[in-house]
């Protein structure tokens, strides 16, 4: 079991690595759906959250959950509900925990939301990434926009009051008008948080496969760039807060279970493929689903692990920080590491404030207008 030496982290993700299909784009851990596997894979969910605090005094207290995937809402309620009882049985859970599960539009119903609500669920996040059906199929997503509208309506008569809408630009054959109206649609039916990421080719995809072969035409950068800029003065417009790179939510709904990644806190994760961050090690489970459950089993289901110290611990945390507009705080970052920002990364700061790329104000370094179009090209020159 771990030793906790630099404390026991406050925060869990969760994954559950079950699909209905695969997207075309996607390259998360997930697998096709079975009812039976589903049930075992939740008890060695189990055997791992016992594995993490025994020898304990005490429950470790949780202030964010995230369940994730894959589809989580894909679970049948009574599975939900045997998911829910191990959390709480293993960790202390509290109506201050934000708690969020992953859905997707169209796997929700009214027994599952209740099953959500009463175990303490307080946010749901809805993978939407568009609002025109044709896109939708053309991305291998299984839901209607029907669908979109229909989940949203039960969560809210559920009393749920805290929802993000994840969308995607960019897509091949999406246009400009497309994205704009995905985005009118999307404000009218006012979710407290958005999500709007740009699409990216990961090898392995039916996506990159296509590409590879010449089949799939990509949006051009201008179109892109045209996509993110557009999203970013419509949502703030619509009174959205845009305080990260692909984020934008209404006052105080930031998630906070986002922020301690962002932070580079600690946070538990458990479940095949998943990854966490104890004691200054980042660590990742076995991707397999039936390997995790036989590893979880005889000890543990974790297959690498990596003590990140010196520049590399430096990197992440400057990258990380600068995720968010806010950026991140000189302050913060030496008394974490007994020095400035600038004693390691001095020249690519000074070449990136030339540029107009990164700037300081009031002690805190952040992406300008102009580098959040470049960000990722921004952090290559950190690591």
């Amino acid at each position: 079991m771990p030793t906790f030496q630099v404390g026991i982290p406050r925060a869990l993700y969760i994954h559950i690595p079950f699909c209905a299909t695969r997207c075309y784009y996607c390259d998360f851990n997930t697998y096709t759906f079975h009812k039976e596997l589903s049930k075992v894979y939740l008890s060695a969910l189990g055997k791992e959250m016992e594995w993490y605090v025994q020898g304990l005094s005490e429950k470790p207290t949780l202030d964010t959950i995230f369940i994730g995937g894959g589809t989580p809402s894909i679970l049948s309620a009574e599975s939900l509900a045997y998911l829910f009882n191990l959390l709480h049985h293993h960790f202390s859970v509290s109506n201050r925990t934000e708690l969020t599960v992953e859905c997707n539009p169209g796997t929700v119903d009214q027994e599952k939301l209740e099953v959500m609500r009463s175990a303490g669920v307080n946010r749901l996040s809805f993978g939407v990434q568009a609002m025109q059906d044709s896109l939708l199929e053309s991305i291998g997503r299984v839901h209607k926009s029907d669908d979109v509208r229909h989940s949203l309506d039960l969560a809210r008569q559920t009393g749920v009051q805290n929802i993000n809408l994840d969308l995607i630009f960019a897509l091949p054959g999406q246009t400009l008008e497309q994205w704009q109206q995905t985005l009118e649609t999307v404000i009218r039916l006012s979710p407290e948080h958005i999500s709007t990421y740009n699409l990216t080719l990961a090898h392995g995809t039916q996506f990159y496969d296509l590409w590879e072969n010449g089949n799939l035409k990509l949006a051009d950068n201008d179109l892109e760039a045209e996509m993110y800029q557009y999203a970013i003065t419509r949502l703030t417009d619509a009174d959205y807060q845009h305080y990260e790179i692909s984020n934008f939510s209404r006052p105080k709904y930031e998630p906070r279970h986002n922020l301690v990644y962002w932070n580079n806190q600690a946070y538990f994760g458990l479940g095949a493929g998943a990854c966490g961050y104890i004691d200054g090690y980042r660590y990742t489970n076995l991707r397999g689903v039936k390997e995790y459950i036989t590893e979880v089993r005889q000890g543990t289901p974790i297959s690498s692990q990596e003590k990140l110290v010196g520049r590399a611990r430096k990197a992440e945390t400057l990258m990380l920080g600068l995720r968010k507009l806010a950026g991140i705080s000189q302050e913060a970052y030496q008394q974490c590491f007994g020095e400035p920002i600038d004693a390691e990364f001095g020249a690519a700061v000074e070449q990136f404030k030339n540029q107009d790329l990164l700037q300081w104000t009031e002690n805190r370094l952040h992406l300008t207008p102009k580098g959040l179009m470049v960000a990722d090209q921004i952090f290559l020159e950190f690591t």
